[in-house]
């Protein structure tokens, strides 16, 4: 703890130097003013401390009121400003809560959590988890149906992790595939899946940004929605790591500190949410429910060991499967009925025909519009209350405990509420309304460059720039808007080059966020998983550099010289392979008796 402090009052001191030092300098210099190179700093020290400390909380925390501190030197002396920055911090963080994005995303994280309560305790989690696991037998079943299920609830990534987290983190711990692990494998069939999918919630954000584009190009005759589905075979980091994830899942290769990782899963060791090292049983018997509810005298439920019979497990797992159906069945409804609103009132670009019809363009423009923050938390909730109706219904447990159920499902989320809240208020500190982080970093990088690099240059600018502030969507919006310009003044008339630097932003962004620790879809993967964010960042981090480079080298670089999109996509998939097979080591299957395994070193 001492050390902890020590570093804190270090980065602390250096933030206040390095900062005073900006505002007593030549402000004329935009470069050296704390809008100019210091806007970057927040950002690096929270991330930085985060990997020092292994505190994401606290380094968060500093992050934010570093930033704060920056913008406050802006109106006030050094002195003064660390008043000032603490008022600045406290607004932002209520900013980040107040932003209707923001808060459908807390109600949804809490309704789901409280639905995940209520079938966890019914018993349903468990009945589906065991008919599962007639299928996953091992950590490589387990694995490939987790990547599979990725590819069903393709419409959102903030659902598709949170539906499949809880159903499958049981089924992979029992099978001895490890925490960081399956949170890799949630984030890398999430938002890759979402970002390419022809009806989901990125599409209308992502058009609405290329229209901007190619309207500042002055390429008005090539639609938005076309150059979007052109892009899908370019997104070559997407693309990959979706093969990664299948071919690491089948071969069992691991290299890094994942395989570590694995090691100690097979040994009957997992990590928590707080980097503890705990048992496999210990985990299980959270995953039962068992420690859930508090039944009161006279109530409750039992979770026999006991073989279940056919009928019984079935009529269990309709409390999970039922509620579910109408958790993803109802959210295209939402989707659909928000975004035809949107359309109708004339808040797109869209023809408000489209709103009228019933068409597969307009199914897809509807959805593509859809407001995901609220359409899911209306889902959750509907499916939350579908499910409460069943458990007292058929007596699983009484109105009372129910209630207990749901509300234990939302407080078990409540580190995550924090660290969403804290991301956000740094992001908004540093944002365009702030410091300006990522207009600093793309002006400073965007000088001209050879256009055979220019996609490649793109794709690496996105990722820093998604890396720093940990939002995808802001990336995008920043970057979009002048890379289509810039490919068009680059390579006249060239359409393909001009659908590469649109696939580059757009994979480029998802690629930063996949790094970034103050990333909402990397926070919610850790905790979908229950796995330490750190450790997922860290064991994540490892391989996304490598498909990153891979993607680079045999995708945006090859491409910009003129090779042929479906050889750079073979390229890339054989060089996947072959990384796999030269770095990485089978993990064996089998697991030891877990009475004699010891930890490996940390």
């Amino acid at each position: 703890m001492k050390r902890v402090v020590k570093l804190l009052c270090y980065f602390l001191i250096v933030v206040l130097l390095a900062a005073a030092t900006a505002t007593s300098g030549d402000l004329t210099n935009d470069f050296w003013a704390p809008t100019g190179v210091w806007s970057v700093l927040p950002p690096f020290i929270a991330i930085l401390l985060a990997f020092l400390t292994k505190n994401v909380v606290v380094s968060l925390l500093v992050g934010v009121f570093s930033a704060t501190y920056l913008l406050a030197l802006q109106k006030a002396s050094p002195g003064l400003a660390v008043f000032l920055s603490f008022d600045l911090g406290a607004q932002q963080m209520r900013d980040a809560v107040a932003k209707p994005w923001n808060a459908g995303v807390l109600l949804q994280c809490g309704a789901i959590g409280g639905l995940v309560g209520l079938i966890t305790a019914s018993g349903g989690v468990r009945a589906v988890a065991e008919a599962l696991a007639k299928l996953a037998r091992g950590p490589r079943s387990s694995q490939i149906i987790s990547w599979i299920l990725g590819f069903f609830i393709f419409f959102d990534d903030y659902a598709n992790v949170q539906i499949r987290g809880p159903i499958m983190r049981p089924i992979t711990d029992r099978c001895g595939t490890s925490r960081e692990k399956f949170a890799f494998i949630l984030d890398s069939t999430a938002a890759p899946i979402a970002g390419i999918a022809l009806i989901s919630t990125w599409i209308g954000t992502e058009v609405s940004y290329i229209a901007s584009g190619l309207t500042d190009a002055g390429l008005t005759d090539i639609s938005p929605y076309s150059l979007f589905v052109e892009s899908i075979p370019f997104r070559f980091y997407n693309i990959l790591t979706l093969v990664f994830v299948l071919v690491s899942a089948i071969t069992l290769r691991e290299f890094g500190s994942m395989r570590n990782a694995e090691i100690l899963a097979r040994r009957g060791f997992l990590r928590e949410m707080d980097s503890r090292l705990i048992r496999r049983e210990e985990a299980e018997v959270y995953a039962t429910g068992e420690e859930i509810v508090e039944p009161s005298e006279g109530e409750g439920f039992e979770l026999s060991d006991a073989p279940k019979s056919r009928r019984s497990l079935w009529f269990d797992s309709t409390f999970a499967i039922v509620p579910l159906v109408f958790l993803v069945v109802s959210a295209f409804v939402f989707f659909y009925c928000s975004g035809r609103a949107k359309i109708a009132a004339g808040e797109t670009t869209e023809d408000v025909s489209l709103a009228l019809g019933f068409s597969f363009d307009s199914f897809r423009a509807c959805i593509g519009h859809g407001d995901a923050s609220i359409a899911i938390f209306q889902s959750a909730l509907l499916a939350g209350i579908i499910a409460f109706g069943m458990i007292v219904f058929f007596r699983k447990l009484s109105a009372a405990n129910a209630v207990r159920a749901w509300l234990n499902g939302v407080k078990s989320l409540a580190f995550t509420f924090v660290i969403l809240i804290l991301a956000w208020s740094l992001a908004g500190s540093i944002g365009k309304d702030g410091l300006g982080a990522a207009q600093f970093l793309v002006k400073s990088f965007s000088d001209s460059a050879p256009p055979f690099i220019l996609p490649t240059f793109i794709f690496v600018l996105s990722a820093v720039v998604s890396f720093a502030t940990g939002t995808s969507y802001g990336t995008m919006a920043i970057i979009t808007p002048l890379a289509i310009p810039f490919a068009n003044e680059a390579a006249p008339g060239d359409h393909a080059y001009l659908v590469a630097a649109t696939s580059a932003v757009l994979t480029g962004a998802i690629f930063g966020d996949h790094c970034s620790p103050i990333s909402d879809t990397t926070i919610l993967s850790a905790n979908s998983a229950r796995c330490g964010l750190l450790e997922h960042v860290s064991t994540q981090l490892g391989y996304a550099l490598w498909i990153a480079g891979i993607a680079v080298v045999l995708g945006f670089l090859p491409v910009g010289l003129g090779a042929n999109l479906w050889l750079a996509l073979g390229a890339g998939t054989v060089a996947i392979i072959a990384l796999l097979f030269l770095l990485g080591r089978k993990v064996p299957v089998s697991v030891p008796d877990e009475s004699t395994a010891e930890p490996l070193a940390e």
